[in-house]
């Protein structure tokens, strides 16, 4: 059965992207998108229009978004998943993406934009930290979904007189909140 990813650039809904039950990937831009006064593109790659892209024309755009090579092989083991499908780890790690986009499943609504932190213990920091070499963007942790922006190893972390870790599915891009 196909399976759908709303995609959203901001807040808005920017269009579809499609695995198809032999694993093909396209992508589609919204009708709301099209019409919309000043839409742009999700990329100069993705030109609107109205039909829809198939994998050869959309491919680069949604694996560029994706970390590479040895990184991307430590993601999809911890997931469980083939490091070849890019549908599959957008599904499961691209709820913020580089340039603003969200992946979504079908019909999910947007999360709201209040994000939590929760404390953390010098000894969790120190064990959070050692994990990333082996699990990059700590792939797999229950309701974290961090930004993939950036080829550097990062974890968000505020300092308020404690460390604070992002907490329900917090972009880790959301470091100028927690560091207020």
């Amino acid at each position: 059965m196909a399976r759908t990813l709303d995609v959203y650039l901001h807040s808005d809904l920017g269009g579809h992207l499609t695995q198809d039950d032999d694993g093909g990937m396209s992508f589609q831009y919204a009708e709301s998108w099209l019409q919309r006064a000043g839409a742009v593109p999700l990329s100069h790659s993705l030109p609107l229009r109205k039909e829809r892209f198939r994998r050869k024309e959309c491919r680069g755009f949604f694996a560029g978004i994706l970390p590479e090579e040895s990184k991307r092989e430590m993601i999809a083991r911890n997931l469980g998943i083939s490091a070849r499908n890019d549908y599959a780890m957008l599904e499961r790690i691209g709820g913020e993406c580089a340039g603003a986009v969200t992946f979504l499943p079908h019909g999910e609504p947007m999360p709201d934009r209040h994000y939590g932190y929760r404390d953390l213990s010098d000894d969790e920091l120190a064990a959070i930290l050692k994990e990333l070499p082996r699990r990059p963007l700590l792939a797999g942790e229950e309701g974290i979904r961090f930004s993939l922006a950036g080829a550097q190893e990062t974890r968000c972390s505020g300092r308020r007189g404690h460390h604070e870790s992002p907490a329900r599915r917090s972009p880790e891009h959301a470091r100028s909140q927690a560091e207020r």
